[in-house]
Formats: C-alpha cells, structure tokens, sequence
C-alpha cells in the first residue's frame, strides 16, 4: 500500500478544491484566496547557471506541495487526502523532488 498524497493533474479552471482535497493552481489563476486548501505556485526565478544541488531553487510545484505538506501536518488547514494541480506551467518532474516524493505521488489512471 503507498501512503503517499496521490497528485493529479487537471486542466485550468475557475473554482476551489474538489471535496477532500487540496489543490495548487497558477498565481494568476481564479481560485478562492485566503482559502488554507488553495496553494498558488510562485513565479518563476531564472536558474543562475550551474548549481550545486544544495544552492539549486526548488521547482514552484516542489515548493507548493511541500507547503501544503507542512500546513497538513501541523493542522494549520483541513485534512486533505489528494492534491489537484490546475496549471499550465507545472508539470510530473516536480515529483521527482527526494522531500515530495517522500510524501506525493502521480495519481494512478
């Protein structure tokens, strides 16, 4: 069994997290704001050529999923059971993150 967050993505659209889920939509996008279930990704920084993995920024999906993370744990927002990603700029790589795929995965089917 895999305990992990399953992480689905979907196209963007208005509106707020499905029932029991949160979800992470572009910072731009037409979500509910102040809602504790809604993560928007930052804007993207330029990479400042080559980087050691400990001075390398984090993708914006990486650091949203990573923050909803820590808001579960610590009951700071409402107990959630999988993420919804509305977006056209993140994508499945930001998985490969070691902290978020120590707690997400790419949702079956």
């Amino acid at each position: 069994m895999d305990d992990r967050i399953p992480v689905r993505f979907a196209a963007p659209r208005p509106g707020g997290p499905p029932p029991g889920a949160a979800l992470v939509v572009d910072e731009t996008a037409l979500a509910p704001r102040g809602n504790p279930l809604v993560e928007r990704l930052a804007p993207e920084r330029p990479a400042h050529g080559a980087t050691c993995p400990c001075c390398r920024s984090r993708a914006s999906l990486a650091a949203a999923l990573h923050a909803l993370f820590l808001r579960r744990a610590t009951g700071a927002t409402p107990w959630f059971d999988r993420v919804e990603v509305r977006s056209t700029r993140a994508d499945a790589s930001a998985l490969d993150d070691p902290l978020v795929a120590a707690r997400f995965r790419l949702e079956d089917g």
